[in-house]
């Protein structure tokens, strides 16, 4: 029997592994990491970057909808506390993205970026096909649990620790192509004028961020455990395998297609 945790299990899949590779290492990122990104480029990705975060606020409403909390005052049981431990979770997805809104705003307006940028092909601004995929993934957990959404807390937090991992391996990703120099950098000869590389990519590879992505791990692998026996496990696997592909899927769509020469 494997020993290997959920996403361990999840991250180590045959038809996952290779989605998850090319969701998370994009030329887009690597470019990014070298300061080779135009600044219409960057406002490509980060327009559609703020109506994916526009879209997370009513996903995690939609899982904060599904937690049951103990009605028990003195509750202590290790369901009881995992719920609490995941709601905790919740109100800091909530905080964090509403503070990465403004964070977008005020960084696009520091570096003249465009939060309305319209994408090759598109002749106004909106959520372009990638996005959608995302809004509509996300706006699936919008609905009551007692209602029509088939979708339960376990594929959420599925949905939010794919998301939050691959977004981590990808600005880790990108933050590892920079020059080991960058410590000590002029930033300000990017061709972004160095919004990545001094703001977003330390932003996304941050120990407060690496520690939000580990404490959604945690409360999946165990609230997955906590549902062991009362499921079929093989059902479960194959419900949040299926949840990680279209995640990365998604992902990797997410990453503007860039030129091999975004140089100077």
């Amino acid at each position: 029997m494997s020993t290997q945790s959920l996403t361990e299990s999840l991250l180590a899949d045959s038809q996952i592994a290779g989605l998850y590779q090319r969701a998370t290492q994009s030329q887009f990122l690597r470019l990014g990491g070298q300061g080779r990104l135009r600044r219409e480029i960057l406002s490509e990705w980060l327009s559609q970057d703020r109506l994916y975060a526009q879209a997370y606020v009513r996903f995690i409403g939609g899982l904060i909808a599904r937690v049951k909390l103990p009605h028990e005052v003195d509750s202590k049981g290790t369901g009881a506390t995992l719920q609490w431990r995941i709601l905790t979770l919740l109100q800091g997805c909530l905080a964090g993205i509403m503070r990465e809104l403004q964070f977008f705003e005020e960084t696009a307006t520091r570096y003249h970026l465009d939060l309305a940028a319209v994408g090759p092909g598109e002749l106004r601004f909106g959520p372009n096909a990638t996005t959608e995929g995302y809004i509509e993934l996300f706006d699936s957990f919008a609905a009551q649990p007692e209602g029509d959404s088939p979708r339960t807390l376990f594929d959420g937090l599925v949905v939010l620790w794919a998301t939050e991992q691959a977004y981590l391996a990808a600005w880790t990703y990108a933050n590892q192509h920079g020059d080991s120099r960058d410590a000590a950098a002029d930033f300000g000869r990017d061709l972004d004028g160095g919004a990545l590389r001094k703001h977003f990519i330390p932003n996304w590879t941050s120990q407060p961020f690496r520690e939000f992505v580990e404490e959604i791990r945690r409360c999946l692998e165990t609230y997955a455990e906590s549902l062991a026996g009362q499921d079929n496990a093989d059902a479960r696997f194959a419900t949040a395998a299926a949840m990680v592909k279209k995640v990365f899927v998604l992902e990797e769509g997410f990453w503007p297609v860039t030129a091999e020469d975004e140089i100077e």
